[in-house]
């Protein structure tokens, strides 16, 4: 199109008293969504969200009604919102991560929208949702056009060779771009043309122009009369016949490159049989170890049953002995009390003497019912470790992580700061166990979590913080409601921070006793920043240890996929671990998929599985030493501790 015809469609359109009226409502919907939900000049607000705030299908002033209904002259996106906005409800806590990033200041509009937004339905693909909530937030820096298509076509129809920038800015061929990268830079490039030519006009405005008077995809247009055809044809130059030629190759040399690329994965793909049937040879091998040592152990209570049924018979008969003799002495008491007066002070004597001997045998008798009691727990315990073996056998991950091995009866414990919460862990966790705390938001994981923090900086011992979902601040407000002067221990190094989530949302504070993740990319420096805060206190470390809380492993996942995040927990694991540290990671239900959980728990000691049916909530314990919780255990929660019901001791092991 002619810049001369784009100039006088441009003076028609803004001559139109319709265009300037919709613009001016386009302008004042911002202003009223900007005013209700202010998350960029405040992120603290985004905590507070709930899912009331973000959708519901019998209200029309929820976060997406404005997004979509109420903003409707600010750009347009389509979707179904009876099936996807329930889904961002449902992971509210993710929403809310990538949500910060967006109306953060200090990234790329490419890394805003390039995102996984994907982990909630609907709002991948294209990612209009992301988009569009960005260009309320920013703007006086986007231009309301969403879909990818009509970006590249209105900068086509306006004579921006966009593909020709693509290497200048991102230094790539335009058809590698991510969506957020084509995003940012077709956005960029209207910009600069409304900067040349439109100066004046607001963005909102520069974008219904677009849509009302350039060409739509796809539209024929009326061919001109002959004479004009002629004169058409003499204006093509050779330079618009290059560009197309060139335009072809590229397209040709991406086809070329989508075909390697995918007889490279068939390739990969016919060598993975014979991968997996040495993988399943491997696991036959082990299965059958396993079988052995089941065997082995059968054998093991089996015997051990004999042993202490003799005991309880031995003891059986020596109780009934006693019982016998008590009962002859009493008799003879009875009958020396109906004897004659003169023998009174011989049956005094007697009397005192046999008394004397009833009590001794009194102590004989709850010796013997207290052995008693230690086999019979004994023996319990015994049969606990042949079950857990079982279930180890039957339920173990036959993927290609080892599950850790359990801890060893008799070692050294760490109380976790919940006294029943000790009990069902038959004295707390082992020196050096790696545990992953799971469960939905808002049900009392991180209380406990909080717990064995304030019980472990009370007796000294430092306690080292990772977050990636709190700030610090958020930190000490939760914990001062779980222990009194926590801003002392501080004081005396014994809480360390490493910080991984205030500089993704614009938190520039600093606090002494911390270390903070410049960048989200750089996940790996998270153990190198863990060993700089022990150095700090290495003194204390040395004599007493640390504890470890890592809150929480499942908001990685909004820049990191699994494989990235194994990564770093493996070895992060077998660290603490070597340093007989015992550590907390959280995951948030939901967040991340079954497989994702089993492959992280393969590598941790147990997990508490923290649950509800919406009346109740109940926890369960697994692969932590020798418990075994069989049945769910209730608890309650309040805002510093929390209260766990009653439990039969034989059956948690």
């Amino acid at each position: 199109m002619e810049k001369k015809d784009i100039a006088a469609r441009a003076s028609e359109f803004a001559a139109r008293k319709e265009s300037s009226d919709r613009d001016a409502v386009a302008r004042q919907q911002i202003k009223e969504f900007l005013a209700r939900y202010p998350y960029r000049e405040k992120p603290e607000m985004l905590r507070t969200m709930t899912p009331d705030d973000l959708f519901d299908p019998n209200a029309s002033d929820r976060f997406f009604d404005w997004l979509d209904k109420r903003t409707n002259n600010v750009g347009v996106i389509r979707t179904n919102e009876g099936a996807v906005y329930p889904e961002a409800v449902k992971r509210i806590d993710f929403f809310k991560v990538v949500l910060t990033v967006l109306v953060s200041d200090k990234p790329s509009i490419s890394f805003k929208i390039d995102q996984n937004w994907g982990i909630i339905p609907g709002f991948g693909g294209d990612k209009l949702i992301a988009k569009k909530i960005l260009s309320l937030y920013y703007s006086d820096k986007i231009v309301p056009i969403f879909r990818t298509e009509d970006l590249e076509r209105f900068s086509a129809s306006l004579g921006i060779e966009f593909a020709s920038k693509a290497k200048k800015s991102f230094r790539k061929d335009y058809s590698s771009l991510s969506v957020g990268q084509k995003f940012e830079l077709l956005n960029s490039c209207l910009l600069e043309y409304k900067a040349a030519n439109l100066a004046s006009w607001s963005n909102t405005q520069f974008s219904l122009f677009l849509y009302q008077e350039s060409l739509p995809a796809g539209k024929a247009m009326t061919p001109p009369p002959v004479e004009e055809q002629k004169e058409s044809a003499t204006m093509v130059s050779q330079k618009e016949l290059a560009k197309t030629i060139q335009l072809y190759e590229a397209r040709l040399r991406l086809a070329e490159k989508t075909i390697r690329e995918l007889r490279n994965e068939a390739s990969a793909k016919e060598s993975r049989p014979n991968q997996m049937e040495v993988e399943l040879k491997a696991k036959e091998e082990d299965m059958g170890k396993r079988e052995k040592t089941l065997a082995q152990w059968e054998l093991t209570l089996k015997e051990e049953a004999r042993r202490v049924e003799a005991a309880r018979t031995a003891e059986s008969t020596e109780q009934a002995d006693l019982r016998k003799t008590l009962e002859e002495m009493a008799r003879r008491l009875r009958e020396m009390e109906d004897g004659e007066q003169e023998a009174l002070k011989l049956a005094q004597v007697e009397e005192s003497r046999l008394r004397k001997e009833i009590d001794e045998l009194r102590l004989q008798l709850r010796d013997k019912d207290e052995r008693l009691q230690t086999l019979e727990v004994e023996m319990s315990r015994n049969s606990g470790f042949i079950r857990i073996g079982d279930s180890d056998f039957m339920e173990g991950d036959v993927g290609v992580f080892e599950a850790p091995k359990p801890a060893e009866a008799g070692q050294e414990k760490v109380k976790t700061g919940t006294p029943r919460l000790d009990d069902l862990l038959n004295g707390g966790m082992p020196i050096g166990s790696q545990v992953v705390v799971y469960g939905p938001a808002f049900i009392g994981k991180e209380i406990a979590m909080d717990s064995m923090a304030a019980n472990s900086i009370s007796n000294g011992i430092p306690v080292v913080w990772v977050t990636t979902d709190k700030t610090i601040e958020e930190i000490r407000e939760e914990m001062s409601t779980v222990i009194e002067g926590f801003e002392r221990f501080e004081k005396q190094g014994l809480v360390q921070y490493v910080d991984a989530y205030s500089r993704i949302v614009g938190d520039s504070s600093v606090v002494d006793n911390a270390s903070y993740l410049e960048d989200s990319a750089d996940v790996e420096s998270i153990s190198t920043m863990v060993d700089d805060r022990l150095a700090k206190v290495k003194d204390v470390v040395k004599e007493k240890g640390y504890r470890l809380i890592f809150r929480s492993v499942s908001s990685l996942s909004a820049n990191h996929d699994i494989r990235s995040i194994f990564a770093l927990l493996r070895q992060f694991v077998a660290r603490r671990r070597k340093d007989k540290c015992v550590a907390t990671y959280s995951i948030e239900k939901g967040i991340m998929s079954e497989q994702d959980l089993q492959i992280i728990s393969s590598i941790m000691d147990g997990v508490i599985d923290f649950t509800t049916d919406g009346k109740n909530n109940f926890l369960t314990i697994q692969g932590i030493c020798e418990t075994q919780t069989r049945d769910k255990v209730q608890y309650t929660a309040s805002k510093g501790s929390l209260s766990i019901g009653s439990f039969f001791l034989g059956r948690i092991k």
